[in-house]
């Protein structure tokens, strides 16, 4: 490459700063989050958030053992600690009136926080409930405890230095959210129903009536005559309250993850479901709840406050997570099928969808049309369909308990067993070339069969891996098998079937699950190690390339192009840009409703064999570019990419020349500006 002109160094520094200082302020690019614009800041706590509430901008979040954080959010990209109260066991939710915090603080009760001095707040009073306190209201001087095991707590808060006990009414179930209108009280009792209690004497709290919803009851805001309750595996459910002595269900929404808290805007709830983060309705018609669309989170979303358009979500281990929720989108789900069991493996052949479907052996669908998937057959297998591969007209099962299963699917709407031959542990995973079948056998590594005739399939050759065999890719005569217990990739020569030999192997960090291999590169799914990418070119010794932590535990993966699809079970799918495979880059993912254990690929569309959640049909075909003007990887635009930017312009490096034409000039400059100023996606 050519070097740039120390003469036009000079000019082009003056002249970049120059044009920064005025897109900054027309870009709005300083802070901007480049690979979620939605995502506006975020602040990481001591502990898990389990609560937070916003005044202003101060944001109050209860922090399980580092007690109450104040946390001043006045610019959202750069929150900013104020202050903190060491409580004396575990902050499980805060209410803010005035200058005075009141926090549920588990066993030790309620506490009362003078947070006039947010960098200084002082405790003032408390009061020691008979249970574990969850969460709390007040009104007027009045405080509602849901006290988990020992239910509804009312306590006269008018002096805070001496709160005292007004009356108690001992819920069924696990009290774990409570709202007040009027002189009502909502409480959702966790393992039981939504309660109605009336505290018109607090003294004497009468029960009313409860609504026994289909799962546990996390969550409950209450609007005029409507209760929005989050209700965990049920997600989100609408009751008329009208009538408190009998309430009745006016609408549904099953979310894919587990509902935990709710809030209302207007006519849109905010529902924070678990896993799932952010789901958003319009509930204009309450018994017909619409999906605006969701936002991602880091962990769990356990509870969430919306004001105007900025949500504060208290997001678990991730701490508190800074939203715009102004332009809900619609996450990229095509479709979905709930198969009768758990999904663990899926082959595609055209607008056909093999599901090796645990207990419930291989499903069949129709997959023409994504968003409405058709079942067409199923075969019920001996044991537990663990994988599947499909040749033509033929399905080769991996069937834990009962080994190869071998099924004619000619006729989709009527498949039938051909032939099958037990291996000797538990057959995990299997894959076809030719007239021969390589099955990950568990504790016993590999096995091959020939199947020429598949209603005898035979035994040709085995070799007993040192681990826990779970997935085997064959390229060429080379078979490379994931396995598991700390025996992370094995590397086999299986040219001659009959005696497969050791060639070499790769101790992955993790526990190798799922493992692709592309030319001379092997991509291995290594369970809480995440991606780990190794060189195979010479079999004997392979050696480490790059990696990518996933968020959870990688089970399976598929590559596609410069594209890394990782089953990321509890994370459902990630999707890692691997043209650089030193550097891997995170893109973009989707939290599925289940547990992600495999994935296929085709187009644009990838299919998860989702676990309990059975299909899920994702679009991915829209994943974002990498940030390219993020030169320091750091996720945000700022001065110090600029900075990055004219050291490596100044030293000719690959990283200055922006429109690759191999020197190092004013064009440079200018596409460098335009990628700040267009921001990121």
């Amino acid at each position: 490459m050519s070097n740039a002109p120390t003469s036009m160094l000079a000019p082009i520094v003056v002249l970049t700063l120059a044009l920064l200082s005025i897109m900054i302020s027309q870009a709005q690019a300083d802070g901007v989050v480049c690979r979620n614009p939605d995502y506006l800041g975020s602040y990481d706590t001591p502990d898990i958030v389990w609560d937070v509430d916003v005044v202003g901008n101060t944001v109050y979040i209860a922090n399980n053992d580092f007690g109450l954080q104040i946390i001043d959010a006045s610019d959202p990209s750069a929150p900013v600690l104020l202050g903190s109260y060491n409580t004396p066991r575990r902050a499980r939710a805060v209410t803010v009136v005035g200058t005075t915090a009141y926090v549920a603080n588990d066993t030790s009760g309620l506490l009362i926080i003078d947070v006039s001095d947010p960098a200084t707040p002082e405790i003032i009073g408390s009061y020691d409930t008979a249970g574990i306190a969850y969460n709390l209201t007040i009104v007027g001087t009045t405080a509602y405890v849901a006290d988990y095991t020992s239910g509804l707590q009312i306590i006269d808060v008018s002096d805070p230095t001496a709160p005292a006990l007004l009356g108690t009414y001992d819920t069924p179930g696990l009290a774990r959210d409570i709202t007040v209108v009027g002189t009502i009280a909502y409480v959702a009792d966790r393992s039981s129903d939504l309660l109605i209690i009336d505290v018109s004497d607090p003294s004497l709290p009468a029960f009313l009536g409860s609504y026994e919803t289909p799962s546990r009851t996390f969550g409950v805001s209450v609007v005029g005559n409507i209760a929005y309750v989050a209700g965990y595996e049920s997600g989100l459910q609408i009751l008329d309250v009208s009538d408190p002595k009998a309430p009745a269900l006016l609408g549904s929404y099953d979310t894919p993850g587990l509902a935990f808290d709710v809030t209302l805007v207007g006519t849109t709830v905010y529902l924070a479901d678990g896993v799932s983060g952010i789901q958003v309705f319009e509930v204009s018609d309450p018994t017909a709840p619409a999906f605006l669309g969701s936002y991602e989170t880091p962990d769990d979303a356990n509870n969430i406050t919306v004001l105007g358009t900025t949500a504060y979500v208290a997001a678990s281990f991730s701490g508190l997570r800074i939203i715009d929720v102004s332009d809900p989108k619609s996450p990229p789900l095509l479709g979905a099928y709930n198969t009768p069991d758990r999904a663990w493996g899926v082959a595609i052949v055209d607008t056909t969808a093999y599901v090796a479907d645990y207990e419930s052996g291989l499903q069949i669908l129709d997959i023409a049309n994504p968003a409405g998937p058709v079942f067409l057959g199923s075969y019920d297998t001996i044991g537990l369909a663990r994988d599947v591969a499909v040749v033509g007209t033929t399905a080769y099962v991996a069937d834990i308990d009962s080994g190869l299963q071998i099924i004619d699917v000619s006729d989709p709407t009527a498949p039938t067993l051909l032939g099958a031959i037990d291996t000797p542990f538990a057959a995990r995973a299997v894959m076809v070339v030719g007239t021969t079948a390589y099955v990950a056998d568990g504790t016993t590594g590999l096995l091959v069969f020939d199947v020429s005739d598949p209603t005898t399939p035979a035994f040709l050759g085995s070799y007993d891996t040192p681990g826990d065999a779970r997935d085997v890719t064959v390229v060429g005569t080379t078979a490379f098998v994931a396995d598991y217990s700390l025996s992370g990739l094995q590397i086999l020569d299986v040219s001659d079937p009959a005696e497969p030999t050791f060639l070499g192997s790769y101790d992955t960090p993790g526990r190798a699950f799922g493992v692709s291999v592309v030319g001379t590169t092997a991509y291995v799914a290594d369970h809480d190690s995440g991606l780990q990418i190794i060189d195979v070119s010479d079999p004997a010794a392979p050696a480490f390339i790059g990696s990518y932590d996933t968020p959870h535990i990688a089970q399976n993966v598929m590559i596609v192009g410069t594209m890394a699809y990782v089953a990321d079970v509890d994370s459902g799918l990630q999707i890692i840009d691997i043209s650089d495979p030193t550097t891997p880059v995170h893109l973009g993912s989707y939290n599925t409703q289940g547990d992600a254990r495999n994935v296929i690929v085709v187009g644009t569309t990838a299919y998860v064999a989702d676990d309990e959640r059975g299909l899920q049909i994702i679009d991915v075909g829209d994943c974002p570019d990498s940030c390219t003007a993020d030169l320091n990887d750091d996720g945000t635009l700022n001065f110090l990419d600029v900075s990055a930017f004219l050291e490596a312009f100044g030293n000719s490096e690959s990283a200055a020349d922006f429109n690759e034409d191999g020197s190092f000039n004013f064009l440079d400059v200018s596409a460098f500006l335009a990628a700040f100023g267009a921001g990121c996606p």
